[in-house]
Formats: C-alpha cells, sequence, structure tokens
C-alpha cells in the first residue's frame, strides 16, 4: 500500500518546522506527500500553503528524505492565465496532477465560467503527461443543479477533460453517501481522499468516524487510486494520531471477504473456463498432475478440486492449519510443502513443511521465520523460498534453499534487492525469481547454485511470480501497474495482468486483464500438457 497525506492541516497544525514534520511522516510509513502551493503567495498560511519559492527550495530535501510527490494542490488567481506556467511546472517536477478547487459561486453561469478556465488548463498540462483534479468542499455536494450536485454538474461540463479529487469526508458531511457518489464517478475519479467526521459531523481521527472508510479503501486500492489522508484537524497530538491512521489503514487490508472464481485458462485457443464460484477466500491452486485435480488453500487449509468430476476433498496437513498461498507439489506426486504460520503467534511466523500425502504428518524443515515457500527440485531433494533474516543488523528479503529432508541448513543466493518466488525449470538447472534490484519487481533467474542472474523481464510493471511450464518451454507471470503500489507489494484485490514469454524472454504478450492479485496465481498453476494453467480471480462482497 502506498500511503500519502495531503499537508495543509498537518503543517498548519505542526508543532515542528516543516523539514522535521516530513520527516517525521516518512518515519511512519507515508510514502507521498501532496503540498498545498501558490502561485501569489496566501498572506498568513504560507506554512500550510507553500509560495512557489518555498516548494522549490524544499524539494530536494524531499527527494533526500524519500518522499514521493505526485500531485500538487494549487491556488492561483487567473488560473487559465497560468497554464504554461503550470504545464512548466509539472514537466520540472515530474507532477502527475494539479488539484484545485471548486469554484465558490455554485450556479450555472460561474460553473460554465469555471469549466472553460479549468478545461483550459487541463489541455496545457496534458502535454506535460499531467491531469488536473477538482477537489469536493461540503457546499458543492450540498448544492444540486439540475437534479446533481453542483460537484458532478461541473465535471458534466468539463467534458471528460477533468478529472474528480473526491474527498470522502465532505461528501459524507453533505448528507451524501459517499461509496454511491464515488462508484457513479468512478470512470474520472483520479484520487480520493480520507477525512473522517462523527455522526454530529465533528471532526475525528480517520477510521473513528463514520465515513465508510474501508469502502473507499477498497475502491482505492482496487483500481491503484492514491491513498491520500487528508486530516484537517487534531484532538490531541498530532504525530499521534498521524501514526494511529497509519495502523488503521494497514488494518484495512486484513480480513477481506471475497468471492473466488477458480479458472483455467488455455494459452493456444484464449479460452477461458470458470470452474466454480465460491463465498469466500481461496488462493493459489496448484495442479497436481496424478490425480488431475486442482490444490488451493482457503481458511488455513488446503483442497483438492477434481477436474474429472468437480468433487473435492479437504487434504490432511496434520499440525499446519494455517497454511498460506505459498504452497507446492512434489515432483513424483508424493506430497505437499507448505508455509504455516502457528495459530497465534506473533508477527509473521511462517516457516516450512513437507507431508507426504499418504500419512498427512507434517514435517519442519525451516528452523527459523518468516520462510515463504515457492519451489520444490525436480529430483525432490531440494526447496527454494524467500525468507526475510536480519544480516548484519538490518533485514534482507532474499532466495534460499535447504535440503528437502531437513537434514542440513539454509544457503543464500541472492544479496541485493527484495527477492521473492523461486520456483525450479523443470529440468532443474535453474531458479526463476523476482527482485526489485533494478527499480521495479521484475522477473529474473539464475542457475540453480546462484550464479549467472539474469533479469527476463523489462516493462513498465512490477511482475510477480514467473512460473516455467512443466515443458520448460513458456513462463506465466501476474503484473501490477507502476504507482499502484510499491514494487515490493503485491496485494490483494487490484486489477491486474497476466503475461506470457517463451523461457528466453522472447515472444513476451499480454493474455489478459482481471480483477485479482495476491492469491490469484502465487505458485506453478500448470497442468502438465503445458497448454493450460489455473488461476483465481476476485469480486469483492
Amino acid at each position: 500500500m502506498i500511503l500519502g497525506a495531503q499537508l495543509f492541516g498537518i503543517c498548519f497544525n505542526s508543532p515542528l518546522g516543516t523539514e522535521e514534520t516530513l520527516k517525521k511522516l516518512k518515519d511512519m510509513g507515508y510514502a507521498l506527500i501532496e503540498p498545498c502551493v501558490a502561485i501569489d503567495p496566501i498572506p498568513g498560511l504560507e506554512k500550510a500553503i507553500w509560495p512557489v519559492e518555498t516548494f522549490e527550495a524544499l524539494y530536494p530535501k524531499i527527494k533526500e528524505m524519500g518522499l514521493g510527490i505526485i500531485s500538487v494542490h494549487f491556488f492561483a488567481g487567473n488560473l487559465a492565465g497560468k497554464a504554461e506556467y503550470i504545464k512548466e511546472f509539472c514537466e520540472k517536477y515530474g507532477i502527475r496532477y494539479i488539484v484545485v478547487k471548486s469554484p465558490r459561486e455554485l450556479n450555472d453561469l460561474s460553473l460554465q465560467k469555471a469549466s472553460m478556465e479549468y478545461m483550459t488548463v487541463a489541455d496545457e498540462i496534458a502535454k506535460a503527461g499531467a491531469k488536473l483534479l477538482i477537489h469536493n468542499e461540503a457546499t458543492d455536494i450540498e448544492t444540486k443543479i439540475g437534479g446533481k450536485t453542483a460537484y458532478e454538474y461541473l465535471l458534466d461540463l468539463c467534458q471528460n477533460r477533468v478529472y474528480a479529487q473526491v474527498d470522502a469526508g465532505w461528501v459524507h458531511y453533505a448528507g451524501e453517501d459517499e461509496i454511491a457518489l464515488i462508484k457513479r464517478n468512478l470512470y474520472r475519479t483520479a484520487s480520493i481522499h480520507y477525512k473522517d467526521f462523527s455522526e454530529d459531523k465533528q471532526p475525528v481521527v480517520i477510521g473513528k468516524g463514520a465515513v465508510d472508510l474501508r469502502g473507499c479503501f477498497e475502491i482505492s486500492r482496487a483500481h491503484g487510486l492514491p491513498h491520500i489522508v487528508d486530516q484537517d484537524q487534531f484532538s490531541g497530538d498530532l504525530f499521534e494520531e498521524m501514526n494511529e491512521i497509519v495502523d488503521q489503514m494497514a488494518r484495512l487490508g486484513q480480513g477481506r471477504k471475497n468471492k473466488s472464481y477458480l479458472n483455467v485458462m488455455n494459452i493456444e485457443t484464449g479460452e477461458i473456463t470458470t470452474l466454480r464460484s465460491y463465498d469466500k477466500t481461496i488462493e493459489a491452486p496448484n495442479w497436481l498432475a496424478a490425480t488431475d485435480e486442482l490444490i488451493y488453500n482457503s481458511e488455513g487449509h488446503l483442497y483438492a478440486y477434481s477436474m474429472k468430476d468437480g468433487s473435492e476433498r479437504l487434504i490432511e496437513t496434520g499440525e499446519c492449519d494455517n497454511c498460506n498461498n505459498d504452497h507446492v507439489l512434489a515432483a513424483d506426486g508424493s506430497g505437499v510443502a507448505v508455509s504455516h504460520g502457528p495459530r497465534g503467534g506473533k508477527g509473521w511466523t511462517s516457516l516450512i513443511y513437507t507431508i507426504p500425502f499418504a500419512t498427512g504428518v507434517a514435517k519442519q524443515i525451516t528452523p527459523e521465520g518468516p520462510s515463504f515457500l515457492h519451489g520444490w527440485s525436480p529430483d525432490c531433494k531440494e526447496l527454494t523460498y524467500c525468507a526475510f533474516r536480519q544480516v548484519d543488523g538490518e533485514r534482507h528479503v532474499d532466495i534460499y534453499t535447504i535440503p528437502a529432508d531437513g537434514s542440513g541448513t539454509e544457503k543464500r543466493l541472492t544479496f541485493e534487492g527484495f527477492n521473492d518466488g523461486p520456483e525450479y525449470s523443470p529440468d532443474g538447472e535453474y531458479i526463476w525469481f523476482i527482485s526489485t534490484r533494478t527499480g521495479l519487481m521484475q522477473v529474473w533467474r539464475m542457475k540453480r547454485d546462484g550464479s549467472e542472474q539474469t533479469q527476463m523481464t523489462f516493462e513498465e510493471l512490477n511482475n510477480w511470480f514467473g512460473h516455467v511450464s512443466p515443458d520448460g518451454k513458456k513462463v506465466v507471470n501476474i503484473a501490477y501497474h507502476v504507482g499502484h503500489l510499491s514494487p515490493y507489494e503485491h496485494l490483494p484485490n487490484m486489477q491486474v495482468e497476466l503475461w506470457l514469454m517463451d523461457s528466453d524472454g522472447s515472444n513476451r504478450r499480454r493474455l489478459l486483464s482481471f480483477f485479482g492479485g495476491q492469491g490469484s496465481i502465487n505458485v506453478n498453476s500448470w497442468a502438465a500438457d503445458s497448454k493450460r494453467f489455473a488461476f483465481v480471480s476476485y469480486e469483492m462482497q
């Protein structure tokens, strides 16, 4: 999750200087900031609404802190007259969104005039690849023109050349259903701001009031919209409340309830067959060739779906009753290996176990966690996995191998970037994995001993989990759009894509776009014929 903070209320209320305030936000987990900038200084508000000169002076320091700026809330008289200047500003600082407010006068004539001004600016900054967004207040939601809110009426006048930054808090404050308004304007919404109020319309910490924060969060995440919190007022310590918001937002991604669809795609015909739908979250199908079953996890357990008759059965996993979506099958069909976190454990306690189908008795393999399994060698002698380890006082996420019988120690294979998703090629010669070492998450491969680490994908996408077909000729992976999340995140409930390539990296092409993400295709799900693979798509309930 990429979390941002709109700075007006924060800077206005902060007892610290601007740089110290921004450093604290960064340390809490805020990755983006949305500053307010005025071409002509606004007396008395220079701390909250920076003059352009202040922004220019702070910009290098903000970049050094590692904070991103994709949107700026702009204040200017005669906005249309400043269009070329704003375009140059966007080009110079890489700004994707310029945000402005609705006009103060909310009648047909004033909105007609404002729309012409906004479209002039929008058309000019589009030359720099930027979009103009209108931020709503409560008044332009309360005011109705032609049976619509004045805000939506204005957006209509802008002929889809100007976009919406919906402030969900002000929508709710004005008595409208924030989710309904966002959904009917989703096609032109580029950003959602989170603000919260109590039932008696008093400002409260985001997540503590009556606004449907979860609903807004799910829409933002599903459609790759920035998560921007807009806390204007503070009843207690500003930084304690901003930190509390981070915790609130982090929890929103947990405990989700989905409708799941188990699908099979034929890469030769492009046909997609939905085998079954479930009123729960299922994840990560493996294709068990010996019995022609798809093994998936749900609610901590493993199940097998029969491709022959559609029947299902629970797989015995012994003490492993909290399996996640990192499970793989032995090449000889004798058993399954899982990542399991003991219930009630503190933090990430995922460990790796092997479970023979004949006995259902789990054996712990990795001595420490978190360890997330992804590969079992074709000779059944070795496991490969992603592990979080402290090295020289710092946490590193790398690829490791370990003897599958639990007799040896783990061996580290990667030493730079965030590394995940390792699995063996069918001939056992290579380990395919993913890494952020060149910026975005990309698919890589290396020799089984860790040598010859080679990047295999290069798109402006975050490419996750490269799965090699049984004949060794094809690789399928799931991809997230840049800006929808951090390169090291693979979240659920997002619009994602499946890509296919030959195993030498050639003939790369997109197969489809669908609603899914985490859980869709975490592990190898190819059929033995190398023509079909399984994946899970979702629908939020």
